[in-house]
């Protein structure tokens, strides 16, 4: 994924841009867009109950975690579709799962509200009532949270 944005001759089109959020990580503590400001991240909805599609696109996170862990200006970004589930705790320990780096890989639960209105208005994959019918892309994430692509694992 990651490739494709590094060694394209001509720029990425700007398909949006990533408002101001407010999520919890998975060590409980407050996560904003300024936590990754200036980075480049992939990012991709999940909830740890799913036992269709999570699990493949979690593993293809992890191999791109994999390719870019000494990278510093790469990171991972999994945001829960399924909040009240999902806690901090059941976040690390899903993570762990897939030997994230959780300095570079976040796992990102919060407000229902709030992640729809992200899901919705940032990222434009989905506006469902139920936001557990969750988008399996990827979107990729410039360094001024200029949303540079999807993809499909």
């Amino acid at each position: 994924v990651i490739v494709l944005f590094s060694c394209s001759r001509e720029p990425l089109p700007i398909l949006g841009e990533i408002p101001s959020f407010e999520l919890i990580d998975n060590y409980g503590e407050p996560f904003t867009e300024e936590n990754i400001e200036g980075k480049i991240w992939v990012a991709d909805l999940i909830f740890t109950t799913c036992a269709g599609p999570c699990p493949i696109m979690s593993t293809e996170m992890r191999s791109v975690h994999k390719t870019y862990l000494e990278n510093e200006n790469i990171r991972m970004v999994t945001i829960t579709v399924n909040p009240d589930y999902d806690t901090p705790e059941v976040l690390t320990e899903y993570g762990k799962r897939y030997n994230a780096d959780f300095t570079k890989w976040h796992f990102l639960t919060g407000v229902y509200e709030k992640i729809q209105n992200l899901i919705a208005n940032g990222f434009k994959m989905g506006d469902l009532e139920e936001i557990v019918f969750h988008s399996t892309r990827f979107a990729l994430i410039d360094p001024d949270m200029n949303i540079r692509g999807y993809y499909m694992g």
